[in-house]
């Protein structure tokens, strides 16, 4: 069975593209706030779901005649708008309040599967029919809230069911115009009415009925949903309907060359997983996950952040196609070790069939899909702590006394002390900052409820409970980004080696040559940058970041959210390397105050001079059972070094060395330092340059000149 005339997948991305940059005005407030206006009295839950409705009611429809899945979450803006109309809207919405990101409101993987299993119909049948038995359950107050629950989950799901009847009838008006899609049109319409009460039968009907929940999600203001592991639940229509007849490897790649089109975004990260395990415990690679790997790269564009799961026994067929992809210089996939990180989970609680079907939203936070609540992060400075310890918790810019009083460090085993205490302290100050927010939204959890996600999160039909309150079969993590383990690791090796060790200067040399920002001590700077550094495995250096990385986790290990979730220690940055580095002065690594940090797990930019190779023996050394939530090591290479056979062997080789070491993540980029240097000169002739930012893609020349400039900083390998 072929396809009816469509229209390239790429054209679709770029229309996608140019639709995002068209509209800013969010009109969605506007019909948010009439729909509280208008539903005083009723239970908050079902004013949430209803104000939701509003907004799949009566958004637009953005449609690009040929592309095979419609959907939008561009719904919510228009390119103008009534500006007071907005102001009043906004502040009848903020005395409404809501759930933001530290309180667990986006940055989820729903149950597609069971979405797809179910259909709607079946899903809003199943809220109702646990609503019916709520009263033989429970006392009448509990069932009064837990009735008042389900109805805004079924009030949620009818209200996606008519947005695809909407989106029906929108295919059929623009079929009934004429034109070369006509026919593809009339044929969408038809698929939307069925999807909007039945089950999807096929690849391509489980694919739009899993965009138009996921374009839902994104009308909620939602942001960072993540799509989970798409090759899995995906892969039984696909079997079906290649024995069937009704499709074909090729057209399968089609549709999912549209699906990273429609994915095509600048600032939402929509994470997609593929690879990996099977909850079984095989290996999970099907000619799905090819399919993702190449769209991803036919594509070209950011959006669709997508991830590989990397094992013993993943095929070398595939690790050699997401090369192929990595090459190109759009930073997809990035690749994570299965092989560690499902041990790891297992460890955390997790029974091992979940702990092998993890997932990513966001950049790279690990996520147990469709069954857990949603994930929330933050930064925590460790290079400062260095800088505090020095000082006796005085801060080396300001000259506050910003931290505990810690004695001067008279040895090294004292400094070490110092700085542990330091990030002790400042670590238990972070969390209990974190704690009093989510303990506010806790007291009002019957109030800031998510009907449609927890409609799409297993459990909370059953438990009758918001997926933030209990529904979730996993409560929330809070992740804690340790920011500049490698900067934090050569600022403490060249400490200690200069003044404890060799005894080149005092402490109070080096303290005043930190002080006036290292200009008055030239030699003594040019002694701390050669002392070792992170990334060019020097045993002695690499262990230092491992024991920073790992009082760091541990510490964090031990706390817990309100909700009785794990704060969990991330290697990540995003882009906060940069203004975390404008925290913190000058340090002993030589780094002169304001610079950014190192980036992630990643060794500081341009001090790892001993060849990848070398990169992936230090950043394997790091204990990553302490930092369960997700991790980051960014690697860049010159376009020749990938050329060619030789290029995708010598890259498949060293990501299996890093694994093999231990190593849980790896990312690359392959953007020319050169290219870099021209589209920061003449943005105009670079739009569309694509690069690995930390654990996302995006646009080179939007991003800011201090992260340019960080990217371009970092060192470019190549093999020996």
């Amino acid at each position: 069975m072929s396809l009816p005339t469509f229209l390239p997948a790429r054209a679709v991305a770029e229309r996608t593209l140019a639709m995002q940059s068209e509209r800013t005005f969010p009109i969605a407030a506007l019909w948010r706030a009439a729909s509280f206006g208008a539903t005083a009295g009723e239970p908050m839950t079902v004013r949430r779901a209803l104000a939701l409705n509003a907004v799949l009611d009566t958004c637009d429809l953005p449609l690009t005649p040929g592309e095979l899945l419609v959907g939008s979450g561009l719904g919510r803006l228009a390119g103008e708008g009534p500006r007071d109309e907005l102001a009043a809207a906004r502040e009848v919405l903020s005395s409404i309040g809501g759930r933001h990101f530290g309180t667990h409101a986006d940055h989820a993987a729903p149950d597609y599967a069971s979405l797809l299993r179910e259909g709607l119909n079946g899903m809003r049948a199943r809220a109702l029919a646990v609503a019916r038995a709520t009263d033989a359950r429970s006392g009448a107050e509990e069932a009064g809230r837990r009735a008042a629950f389900l109805r805004s989950v079924a009030l949620a799901i009818e209200g996606l069911a008519r947005h695809a009847a909407r989106w029906a009838e929108r295919c059929e008006r623009e079929a009934a115009a004429g034109g070369p899609y006509s026919e593809l049109l009339f044929a969408q319409a038809a698929m939307l009415r069925r999807l909007a009460s039945e089950p999807p039968r096929t690849l391509h009907e489980a694919m739009q009925l899993m965009l138009l929940a996921h374009c839902a999600l994104q009308l909620d203001d939602r942001g960072a949903m993540a799509l989970g592991r798409v090759d899995q639940y995906l892969h039984p229509f696909y079997e079906e309907d290649l024995a069937a007849g009704r499709l074909t490897p090729d057209g399968a790649q089609t549709l999912f060359d549209h699906l990273f089109a429609k994915l095509a975004h600048r600032g939402d990260i929509q994470n997609v997983c593929v690879g990996g395990l099977t909850p079984a415990g095989s290996d999970g690679t099907n000619a799905l996950s090819f399919c993702c790997v190449r769209a991803a790269m036919r594509i070209g564009q950011p959006g669709a952040n997508l991830t590989a799961r990397i094992h013993r026994g993943t095929p070398p067929e595939f690790l050699r196609a997401c090369g192929e992809t990595i090459r190109t210089g759009i930073g997809f996939p990035a690749l994570f070790n299965d092989d560690v990180q499902v041990p790891v989970l297992v460890e955390q609680g997790y029974p091992l069939e979940e702990a092998r079907d993890y997932c990513f939203v966001g950049c790279i936070e690990v996520f147990i899909p469709g069954r857990q609540a949603p994930w929330a992060d933050s930064r925590f400075n460790l290079l400062r702590c260095v800088d505090l310890a020095l000082r006796g918790g005085r801060d080396g810019l300001t000259g506050e006394q910003a931290g505990p009083r810690t004695r001067a460090p008279a040895s090294w085993p004292d400094l070490r002390e110092a700085f542990l205490a330091q990030m002790r302290a400042g670590l238990r100050a972070h969390v209990d900052v974190l704690n009093a927010m989510k303990r506010e939204a806790e007291a009002r959890a019957d109030d800031l409820t998510s009907p449609l996600l927890s409609a799409l999160t297993s459990d909370c039909i059953e438990r009758g409970l918001d997926v933030c309150a209990g529904g979730a079969r996993h409560p929330a993590n809070h992740g804690v980004a340790g920011m500049g383990i490698g900067s934090t690791a050569d600022a403490l090796m060249a400490a200690r080696r200069l003044v404890y060790e060799e005894r080149r200067a005092p402490l109070e040399r080096l303290i005043a040559a930190l002080d006036d920002d290292w200009r008055a001590d030239p030699m003594l700077r040019r002694a701390a940058l050669n002392a070792p550094k992170y990334g060019n495995d020097d045993e002695q250096v690499d262990a230092l970041a491992s024991d920073v990385a790992a009082a760091f986790g541990g510490e964090l290990l031990g706390q817990r959210t309100p909700r009785g979730g794990r704060y969990w220690a991330l290697m990540a940055a995003n882009v906060q390397n940069v203004s975390s580095g404008r925290e913190v002065g000058a340090t002993p690594d030589g780094r002169r105050a304001r610079e950014p940090l190192s980036d992630a797990a990643s060794p500081t930019f341009g001090r790892d001079r001993q060849g990848p190779t070398a990169v992936a023996r230090s950043v394997a050394r790091l204990d990553y059972r302490l930092a369960p939530g997700g991790n980051v090591v960014n690697m860049k290479f010159h376009p020749s070094a990938l050329a060619g056979e030789d290029g995708l062997a010598a890259l498949a080789a060293l990501v299996r060395t890093c694994f093999d070491l231990g190593g849980v993540q790896l990312q690359f980029n392959t953007a020319d330092r050169a290219l870099l240097r021209e589209a920061m000169e003449h943005p105009e002739r670079h739009a569309g340059l694509v690069v690995r930012v930390s654990g996302f893609s995006a646009y080179f020349v939007g991003l800011e000149r201090a992260v340019q400039e960080d990217i371009l900083e970092r060192t470019e390998h190549g093999f020996a």
